[in-house]
């Protein structure tokens, strides 16, 4: 009898405390070969968690072909990523150049929604960032949440 947590090829899984969710392709020894959206990484077994999709998602998920990067880095940098950044008492210039980074990272591990802590204030980095935003290659969309999720002191990002 399999036991539950045995991971195989075929299975749908994240990295311990990430949301972005992969196939295992193939495994060797103590690593899984995993394609996360258009990624595909080696990575530690112990570093990844089984994911139970639905039966839809499931046909979603494998009806989309992935172009394919071969990614070899330390499992500790996909799970040391912080999907949320606070820009509080950096100048517009040091923010922007800190999002740029940031999204580019998020980008590169495959995460979809990002989290951008400005707060209120005058409002003047929050515009900053949403302009900049707008223009950005990578930036699927921007969004403002209820007040009880930062309402204007917090914007929201989806990325490609």
């Amino acid at each position: 009898m399999e036991r539950q947590d045995v991971l195989k090829k075929g299975d749908s899984v994240s990295m311990r405390g990430q949301e972005c969710v992969g196939e295992i392709v193939s495994i060797t020894g103590r690593y899984a070969t995993v394609i996360f959206q258009s990624m595909e990484v080696s990575m530690p077994i112990e570093k990844l968690a089984k994911v139970h999709l639905t039966a839809k998602a499931q046909r979603t998920a494998r009806t989309v072909q992935p172009a394919i990067r071969l990614l070899n880095v330390a499992a500790d940098v996909f799970s040391s990523f912080n999907p949320e950044i606070d820009l509080h008492g950096m100048s517009v210039n040091s923010a922007l150049d800190t999002v740029d980074r940031w999204i580019d990272k998020a980008v590169l591990l495959g995460h979809g929604q990002l989290k951008i802590i400005h707060g209120k204030g005058t409002g003047a980095l929050r515009s900053a960032v949403r302009k900049y935003l707008g223009s950005h290659s990578q930036v699927k969309r921007v969004i403002t949440k209820h007040p009880c999720l930062g309402g204007e002191g917090v914007t929201w990002l989806e990325i490609l």
